[in-house]
């Protein structure tokens, strides 16, 4: 198996009790963070669309997915994130999958929306964004959120503090302008990415209201906007 995707099964074995909290996914910065986030992924799914959730680690985005009533396949490369999501969302909408993101056990032209909260940077992009391609339809929709490497903390975390931060040996983060390059190259259409997300996970309950709103104005302002902590992106088949 791939070097790189032993060791994400190797560090989702080592995680998985605390993975939410290590990803920044608990607290009530957090929460507004997520919400923001599913409403952007999901934005567009309907019930007779069927959609692929790559890296779905812990089922948190999964149990959101749910709500819209499509047929859901959700995947990742560790049996004990995928143990953890399992517990957490129990729907005849959803087949979870171990399975490898590089060669996918689905026929061409399968699914509407490829969407993952946070997992490209984990992977050999080159190799999973050309297989997401194979498996959408033509006119489906990929969407995902990234980390910024433009970010300051995104940049040390990357470097100097990995192993602080609990990162996995091989996770990076994208640069907009390069991305969209790639996407373009291997044969998406439609290429929409831009930074957002101010608001740090650590931030003080009693200032995250406050916090939050400065966040979306500094989205708004040119340079600034771009060190932004996380990447939205969306393009089509």
């Amino acid at each position: 198996m791939d070097r790189r995707l032993l060791h994400e099964i190797e560090h989702g074995k080592r995680i998985s009790a605390e993975a939410d909290a290590i990803w920044g996914r608990t607290g009530k910065a957090n929460a507004i963070r997520l919400k923001r986030k599913v409403r952007m992924l999901l934005r567009g799914i309907e019930p007779r669309h069927t959609v692929l959730e790559v890296g779905c680690g812990t089922g948190l985005l999964t149990a959101e997915l749910v709500k819209t009533g499509a047929k859901i396949y959700a995947i990742d490369i560790s049996p004990d994130l995928l143990s953890v999501a399992r517990e957490r969302v129990k729907s005849s909408e959803v087949a979870f999958f171990c399975a490898n993101a590089y060669s996918l056990a689905f026929e061409e032209n399968t699914f509407d929306f490829v969407i993952g909260l946070s997992v490209l940077h984990h992977l050999d992009t080159d190799r999973a964004l050309c297989e997401f391609l194979r498996v959408l339809r033509e006119g489906g929709k990929a969407v995902f959120s990234e980390p910024n490497m433009l970010n300051p903390q995104i940049i040390l975390e990357r470097s100097f503090f990995r192993k602080y931060f609990k990162n996995s040996p091989d996770e990076t983060a994208f640069i907009r302008f390069l991305l969209k390059r790639k996407l373009k190259k291997i044969g998406y259409k439609n290429v929409i990415i831009y930074p957002f997300d101010f608001l740090h996970p650590r931030t003080p309950d009693f200032l995250t209201g406050f916090v939050d709103v400065l966040s979306r104005l500094l989205e708004k302002v040119p340079v600034i906007s771009e060190i932004a902590g996380s990447l939205y992106i969306e393009t089509t088949k």
